[in-house]
């Protein structure tokens, strides 16, 4: 696994929480829509705080989060408590390719939201095929960026400078990360893929490619338009391994998510951090079925 600030000690788990977006209902119905047979158990790689872990959980009579941090999962372990899940949801403290603790082919699913990209690709491929029964569904998605409608490209440019370039935040993307993220899986991601599975399905959805007034929700079930302020979409960056990465590294230095935003606000002429502003998030999603 690359390096990341997720794993540290200290990382704020509740702050990432708080200000990281969830998932649309309607992704989860089509993942079950794609679905067949029993919906026994599922498991969720890179769980998190278990924000698809508790999307799916009214599907599935069992339900295991998979993550190695354990601040992460301290959220999640608290959010099943208080709502009364502790007979039906456990997590456990392992790395996405370390799924020995789970029986080969007894699990009907497995999810990955926002979180392949932290594992080897060809090891947890294998792992999840094993621990799948024949035929049973796995799905991962992610969300690339929130693209500004009301900014137009310019804002598109400057998230490209800070969040993907070599220049900043991005030099602590590795090769797998950045092709996986700015290709929307990438051709390496299908090959290992294919070789474990069946009946793949990718959806992919980026506004700045497309007419977006002839994309509706019955097209793309991972359209996700929402509203965000300047000072929201601070934090969201601060939720970042990559910001934590890139504070590690500059000690002393003005905070990147403060010259980022300040960019955007300078060069877009928003003047005010706190007013919503509607954006699309670029996205995709891959569904596909236990191969053999």
């Amino acid at each position: 696994m690359p390096r990341t600030s997720y794993l540290d000690e200290n990382f704020e788990a509740t702050h990432y929480n708080n200000v990281r977006p969830s998932y649309p209902q309607s992704l989860v119905s089509e993942v079950m829509k794609f679905h067949k047979g029993p919906c026994k158990s599922l498991v969720d790689i890179g769980c998190g705080t278990g924000k698809a872990t508790f999307l799916f959980e009214p599907y599935f009579e069992e339900v295991i989060g998979i993550d190695p941090s354990s601040s992460m999962l301290s959220i999640a372990e608290k959010e099943r408590n208080d709502r009364k899940l502790d007979g039906k949801i456990r997590f456990i403290n392992a790395f996405g390719e370390d799924l020995s603790s789970i029986q080969p082919g007894t699990v009907d699913t497995v999810i990955g939201a926002e979180a392949i990209h932290w594992c080897n690709l060809e090891k947890l491929f294998q792992q999840v095929s094993s621990i799948l029964r024949s035929d049973g569904t796995f799905a991962f998605w992610f969300y690339i960026q929130p693209e500004f409608v009301d900014f137009g490209p310019k804002a598109l440019d400057i998230y490209y400078k800070y969040g993907w370039s070599e220049d900043y935040m991005g030099k602590y993307l590795d090769d797998n990360q950045r092709e996986i993220l700015l290709n929307y899986g990438g051709e390496k991601l299908r090959t290992l893929l294919a070789d474990q599975f069946k009946d793949i399905e990718v959806t992919i959805y980026s506004p700045s490619d497309t007419d977006t007034s002839t994309v509706t929700a019955e097209k793309n079930q991972f359209l996700w338009r929402t509203t965000i302020t300047l000072n929201q979409f601070k934090e969201f960056v601060k939720s970042w391994s990559l910001y934590s990465s890139w504070i590690g590294n500059h000690p002393g230095e003005p905070d990147i998510a403060d010259i980022f935003v300040n960019e955007l606000k300078e060069v877009c002429h928003c003047d005010n951090l706190d007013v919503p502003l509607k954006v699309e998030w670029s996205t995709f999603y891959y569904l596909c079925r236990k191969g053999g």
